[in-house]
Formats: structure tokens, sequence, C-alpha cells
């Protein structure tokens, strides 16, 4: 169970990262540059992972139900998108400032060291979830290094938007800006999880954050209303089970007729049959992934009930 103390602390880094997506959002709107707009967007977001992070280990620690998969799936998220992506956008930004003032190198080098500290500490704890989820450590270790990557990760963003984004935007040119904007690392790249299309590897993680958004709810109705949540998440599976379903089968429809083009200019004459051959393929193909979609949506409704059921025992 925890202490007063550490109740405390988990109360002030809650606030603290509840401040970062607020300055974010404020910033946002008052920048030009849209790489900047970007950057300020990504923090938000990685901000509100940190916050429903936060309430997966204080739910470990305090022995409430804390669900498995989401946890696994934030510091997957953190470790495959913000290390791979949104720090070494930042990187290059940095580098364009240490080009321009010099006296910005030793702060962009500690930011830079700052970043591999931070992918290293991602993946550290990544790998921690893992042993805990196969039983091998308990979740107290868990919550120890997830604490700390959460308190590292609110401190590095809040330094960057209150000190060094400002000056990114007093230092860089317009023409800098536009170079910038041509290289191929800064180029959009999808969001997993706050992008146009979710990826299923992170379904729990992206229901959990839209429940969290709607859970302002009195102590008096909370039985009431977990069975209400729970209805509303299983629809947002269902929801996400056919977006996947359409994706795929959309996948496979135009892949078939590029494939069928192809083959009609090489081979005109041996073309329908290959055309049988592949679309055969496809459709094997289409048939397990439609399966496995199947599954999936099958265990996440499982999993709902099971959570259901424990939340409304624990407040009853």
């Amino acid at each position: 169970m925890a202490t007063n103390a550490e109740t405390s602390n988990w109360k002030k880094n809650t606030t603290a990262m509840e401040t970062t997506i607020r300055q974010a959002s404020n910033r946002a709107k008052s920048s030009d540059q849209p790489l900047m707009n970007t950057l300020y967007a990504e923090h938000r977001h990685m901000a509100s992972v940190m916050q429903l992070f936060a309430d997966q280990l204080r739910f470990i620690e305090q022995g409430q139900t804390a669900d498995s998969h989401v946890v696994y799936e934030i510091m997957d998220y953190m470790v495959t998108w913000p290390d791979c992506y949104h720090h070494p956008r930042e990187d290059l930004i940095y580098s364009r400032v240490a080009e321009v003032d010099a006296r910005a190198r030793s702060e962009v080098e500690a930011l830079q060291r700052d970043h591999d500290q931070t992918a290293s500490q991602g993946r550290k704890v990544l790998r921690e979830i893992e042993r805990w989820r196969d039983g091998e450590v308990s979740g107290n270790s868990v919550c120890s290094l997830g604490r700390a990557y959460i308190e590292h990760v609110y401190q590095h963003m809040n330094a960057e938007e209150q000190v060094v984004f400002p000056r990114i935007e007093s230092v860089l040119t317009s023409n800098d800006w536009r170079e910038l904007a041509e290289d191929d690392h800064l180029h959009a790249v999808a969001d997993p999880v706050f992008g146009p299309q979710v990826q299923r590897d992170f379904r729990n993680l992206v229901r959990k954050l839209r429940r969290r958004t709607r859970r302002v709810v009195e102590r008096g109705t909370l039985v009431e209303w977990i069975g209400i949540e729970a209805l509303l998440e299983s629809m947002e599976v269902l929801s996400m089970a056919n977006e996947s379903l359409h994706i795929s089968v959309t996948g496979h429809v135009h892949k078939s007729f590029e494939d069928g083009k192809q083959l009609l200019l090489n081979a005109p004459l041996n073309a329908p049959l290959q055309i049988t051959i592949n679309n055969t393929n496809l459709t094997l193909a289409l048939i397990e992934e439609v399966l496995e979609i199947g599954r999936d949506t099958l265990r996440d409704l499982s999993r709902l009930n099971q959570e259901r059921k424990e939340r409304a025992r624990l407040v009853i």
C-alpha cells in the first residue's frame, strides 16, 4: 500500500504533467512554425500517455486492478515512437541552432545526451515490464522504475518548452526553417496512437486514453458508471476492429488491382491464370488477418468484462 508521502508525490507528479499539457497547448497556439507546432502537439500526446502510466502504476502499487496490456503498450509506444521519431527531429533542429548560435552548443549537446538517456531508460522500463508480466519481478520494481521515468520525461519536456523552444524560435530564421523542412528526417510520420489510423498493437492504450478523458464521475454513481463505461469501451473495441477490417480489406483490394494491372502489362497471355493465383493468395492472407482481428477483439472484450467485474467488486 502507498504511504501518505508517496500519495503526495503522485499528486505532485500528476499536477506537473497536467501543467505540461496546458503549457504545450498554449504555446502551440502562438507558434508560427509548423515544425514547432508539431513538437508541441507531440509533447501533449506524450504527457497524456505519462498521465495514464502514472494511473496504472498507482493501481499496481495500491494493489488495485491494473491493465498489464496497457502498461506494456505505454512503454512500447514511448520506445517505438518518441524515441525513434520525436527526439531525433528535435536533435536535428537543436543542431541547426548550435550552427547558428555557438553559445547554444553545450546546451544542445546536453539535450541530445538527455534524449539518449531517455531512450535507454525507456528500454530498461520496458524490459522490466516484460519481466513483471512473466512473473519474474514484483510490481514494486516496475513502479520504482516507472515513476523515475515519468519524472524524467515531464521535467525534460518542461525544460524544453520553458527554455529551449522559445530560444529556437528567436534564433532560427525563415530560411533555416525552410531548409529544415526539406530534410527527409523531419517529414511527417503517422503517429501509431494519435495519428489518423490506430495501429492494432496499441489498441488497448488508445481505449484507456479515451476513457481517461471522460472519467469525471461522482463517486456516488461509480458502480453504475462502471457498467456504462464498460459498454462504451466495448463499443470502442468493436469500432476499432471495424476500422482494422476496413483498412485490411481496402489494402488487399488495392494490391489485387495493382498486381493484376502489372501482370497484364508483363505477360498478357498468362495474366488470367497468374491473376487468379495471386488473388487466391491475397484472399487467404486477408482471411487470416480477419481471423486475427476477430481473435484480438474477443480477447479485448473478455478482458473488459473481467475488468468490469473486478472494479465493481472493489467499490461495492
